[in-house]
């Protein structure tokens, strides 16, 4: 049997002022233990703005700064990374290229300039490092095979 709306009303209304007398008892309780123990909201929380300050430190810590890509004269600078900003669109309707707002890299340290100063390493492809090698037949050019020759026990059995 379906219920009414009301009577469902009334249900909602009684069990809300449940959970309200039940919140009220508890918050009784608490207080009486807060008073009875000298508790201070520090020691049950904590200093607020101890928390806040190591909050702010962390996430500080764990957002890498990456070095402006572009900028121009005025102080604007962009990574590169995401939406141009409004200051590159203007200048790119204005008639300059994206290359003209490239900022000048620091320059490699000593040891960054002599890897890139080696010859890259080749690969060992074995013909003339070793000319004893065996080289791999050409491949054969796509078509029918030849069917394979069976075993002589193997066409007995069958």
């Amino acid at each position: 049997m379906a219920k009414s709306l009301s009577s469902i009303m009334s249900q909602i209304e009684r069990l809300q002022k449940q959970a309200a007398a039940i919140q009220n008892e508890v918050i009784t309780r608490i207080r009486k233990d807060i008073a009875k123990y000298g508790l201070t909201a520090e020691q049950l929380f904590g200093s607020v703005t101890s928390r806040t300050a190591a909050t702010k430190a962390v996430t500080k810590q764990a957002k890498p700064t990456k070095a402006p890509k572009y900028g121009d004269g005025a102080g604007n600078t962009w990574g590169g990374m995401g939406k141009r900003p409004a200051w590159i669109h203007e200048a790119l309707a204005a008639g300059k290229s994206l290359e003209d707002f490239l900022i000048a890299k620091p320059a490699a340290t000593k040891a960054s300039a002599t890897k890139s100063a080696k010859a890259p390493v080749k690969r060992n492809t074995g013909s003339k490092a070793n000319p004893t090698a065996k080289k791999r037949p050409a491949a054969k050019a796509a078509g029918k095979r030849a069917p394979r020759a069976k075993a002589d026990g193997a066409s007995e059995a069958a």
